[in-house]
């Protein structure tokens, strides 16, 4: 399984943590500094590693999840290296996969939004196009529905939860 590293520890990462790591109890993840007591918290509830800083994270992990709010993406693109062979999972509403690309000069990104229901015990997970790779581990989160673009993305998964 990959190593997975999380840029910012909020209540909707969180839920992806914990969903994760009742799939894969033994899943290697890495956080971010972000929100400090809930990164605290949640290290102490699942054996999750917290790094001085975003960088850090990224140097260790295959899969990087994105949770911060949109005015943050700019300034984090410019400081943070990613290989190639990186995916890059965004949680960040309504921006683009195009512009998370333009912004962090990568090619392997996705976007995801989950959506709860009262009939349902695991989340509809709504992602872009993306390899099969990510697909699978999305499907990690819950049942995986795959948008062909952003536009479709955008009119489906707004449904929110």
């Amino acid at each position: 399984m990959s190593r997975i590293g999380i840029l910012g520890v909020d209540a909707l990462s969180e839920k992806i943590i914990t969903a994760l790591f009742l799939a894969v109890p033994d899943l290697q993840v890495f956080l971010s500094p972000g929100n400090g007591e809930r990164a605290q918290r949640l290290a102490r509830a699942f054996p999750c590693w917290t790094l001085d800083d975003h960088q850090a994270v990224t140097d260790e992990v295959e899969i990087i999840i994105l949770s911060v709010a949109p005015h943050a993406l700019a300034d984090m693109a410019k400081r943070l290296k990613m290989r190639s062979t990186q995916t890059l999972i965004s949680l960040v509403p309504d921006v683009s996969c195009q512009t998370l690309r333009a912004l962090f000069r990568h090619s392997d990104c996705v976007r995801i939004r989950l959506a709860y229901g009262e009939e349902i015990d695991k989340p509809i997970v709504f992602l872009t196009n993306a390899s099969e790779k990510t697909q699978r581990f999305c499907s990690l989160l819950g049942q995986a529905c795959v948008m062909t673009n952003d536009a479709e993305f955008d009119f489906l998964a707004g449904i929110q939860p």
